[in-house]
């Protein structure tokens, strides 16, 4: 029977430390690796895909204020056509107002992006990342737990 030594608990990723395996659970795949298969462990940033979710989100943010104003100005513009004709502006006003109010709504929807980290684990055969979200977990624990497989694993390759 395996002794457990450490488990973490994240949103989305859940990993158990035993004698002698490493249980990584994630929302899409349960996998086990051997202590005598890892070279090392180690939690990563991943930084490079937090600036391309950045970017995509000011280019969105950007395009959703664009439809906002143009709403806006549709909306304007058949107030003044009332003046002339009160049927059509009514309706460009309508269609201006429902256009700067599904925008605003789709502007209101959207999530900014948040740093993901990945604890990733070191093998001869190349590295696997398992991906968590760093605003969604305590660090320390994280860190701990590293620490604790890493002291397993010289513990365990010393054998």
């Amino acid at each position: 029977m395996e002794n457990t030594l450490k488990t973490l608990e994240t949103d989305g990723l859940s990993i158990k430390l035993t004698d002698e395996k490493l249980f990584i659970n994630t929302a899409t795949s349960m996998e086990t690796f051997a202590l005598r298969s890892i070279d090392g462990i180690g939690v990563i940033d991943l930084v490079q895909e937090l600036n391309e979710e950045i970017t995509g989100y000011k280019q969105k943010n950007n395009v959703q204020v664009v439809n906002v104003i143009s709403g806006i100005i549709i909306l304007i513009m058949g107030l003044y056509i009332c003046s002339v004709d009160i049927t059509i502006g009514s309706t460009v006003s309508i269609v201006g107002l429902a256009w700067a109010g599904f925008a605003y709504l789709s502007k209101m929807g959207t999530i900014k992006p948040t740093l993901k980290s990945a604890v990733r684990i070191m093998m001869a055969g190349g590295n696997r990342d398992f991906v968590f979200d760093k605003a969604n977990s305590n660090g320390v624990e994280v860190a701990e737990f590293v620490a604790k497989v890493e002291d397993t694993l010289t513990a365990f390759h010393k054998k």
